[in-house]
């Protein structure tokens, strides 16, 4: 039944308060990145940044797993949206007072990557512990994936209207202010977690553990290369927006909040389209394969023109099966693992998506400040087909 997730009380207020909390990440992302732009002209420091933030997650998303299964996942979560309230205020703060510079934009993304290290796991995990009827995971999954991208059709909008009107400092502070009810939330939800807490000195055995499952489970350890190559080769076309932006449009903010808008709304259609009908376990992985395909495809073709209006469609479709393909992968990890495992395990999920985009960010700002944005879209369009190629003849192998 669509939308029966929302049955658990639990649930909906979590998804509620994230739904706002993502808004004003998306409104912030987007002013941070034309904000870099406009201080640097620069496509390398565009790319720099998203490094910035993700590099932390490298190292730390893994350790970040075993916190996940040791610890109070709630309490996780809610420390690092402080940490990030407080980042978002002091860089609205600078801008405010006309004291922004690009190094306080780097030292605000390390530290938001480092919070988001210990957050990601235990937010992928926690989905499970809001839920009294488990049955509901695969739509709570689905309906996940929809408030993430509902809230990234909406988010860049809102910061397209207010960098033009009032400038990035609303952006930056509404951001602050977004983190507030998710995490009076956190503290009203029931306790549901089964804790397996371990010795500092077993930490590493017991991730040691779940790098065992993962290779014997053959297709989770596809599922996690997949995702690591979307991640690599395809997020990195985020970052480079701006500057997509500034090649198409007179009004740069306005046009980046557009194209913003139409990754989202691809993004959102695909999160509806699993929110009603995820496909069944035996074609699930079929269906991750066309979609990492079609992904690579939309980005290679924004390659080849220059047209606002056919770029928008490639978008559109790019977002629409980038959420397709990542969130089947989430979806099929998690109905395989065992309980005990799930936060080490979802860890390794969240290292896949998060760990390899920095360098991807890096690789894109690199090729892009040599060569433009068109030959570094066609770059990563064509790895993602490749990828899907790869994997497909793996998938044989492996079933």
């Amino acid at each position: 039944m669509a939308f029966e997730a929302f049955g658990e009380r639990d649930y909906r207020l979590f998804w509620t308060t994230q739904f706002i909390s993502n808004i004003g990440s998306w409104m912030q992302g987007i002013a941070q990145g034309w904000l870099v732009y406009r201080l640097t002209d620069s496509p390398f420091l565009l790319g720099f940044v998203g490094f910035a933030n993700s590099i932390p997650q490298f190292f730390l998303m893994l350790p970040g797993g075993v916190v996940a299964d040791r610890f109070d996942r709630r309490r996780v979560v809610s420390a690092s949206q402080c940490v990030q309230t407080l980042t978002a205020l002091w860089l609205a703060i600078a801008i405010y007072a006309h004291r922004i510079t690009v190094w306080q934009i780097i030292a605000a993304a390390i530290v938001t990557g480092i919070a988001m290290s210990f957050s990601g796991p235990a937010y992928q995990a926690m989905v499970v512990d809001l839920l009294d009827d488990r049955s509901r995971l695969s739509n709570a999954i689905a309906m996940n994936s929809l408030q993430f991208n509902l809230s990234r059709a909406i988010g860049p909008l809102i910061a397209g209207v207010a960098l033009s009107l009032y400038g990035p400092f609303w952006c930056f502070f509404l951001n602050a202010i977004s983190f507030l009810p998710l995490i009076w939330a956190l503290g009203a939800i029931k306790a549901r977690q089964i804790r397996h807490p371990v010795s500092e000195a077993a930490m590493l055995s017991h991730l040691g553990e779940a790098f065992q499952y993962v290779l014997r489970e053959r297709i989770v350890l596809l599922l996690l290369a997949i995702v690591a190559a979307a991640s690599l080769f395809g997020y990195p076309y985020l970052s480079l927006l701006p500057m997509i932006a500034r090649a198409l449009f007179v009004n740069d903010a306005k046009g980046l909040g557009l194209l913003m808008g139409g990754i989202g709304a691809g993004a959102l259609s695909g999160s509806l389209v699993l929110s009603v009908r995820t496909p069944k376990p035996s074609r699930m992985t079929t269906v991750i394969l066309i979609t990492l395909a079609t992904f690579g495809i939309g980005l290679a073709g924004i390659g080849f023109t220059r047209q606002q209006a056919p770029i928008f469609a490639l978008l559109v479709l790019s977002g629409a099966s980038m959420v397709i393909c990542v969130a089947l992968c989430n979806t099929s990890i998690q109905q395989r693992i065992p309980d005990a495992l799930r936060g080490r395990v979802l860890s390794m999920y969240t290292f896949a998506f998060s760990g390899f985009l920095p360098f991807g960010n890096l690789f894109g700002g690199i090729l892009a400040e040599h060569r433009g944005f068109q030959p570094t879209m066609a770059v990563l369009g064509g790895s993602l087909i490749v990828t899907a190629g790869v994997a497909a003849v793996l998938a044989r192998t492996s079933s």
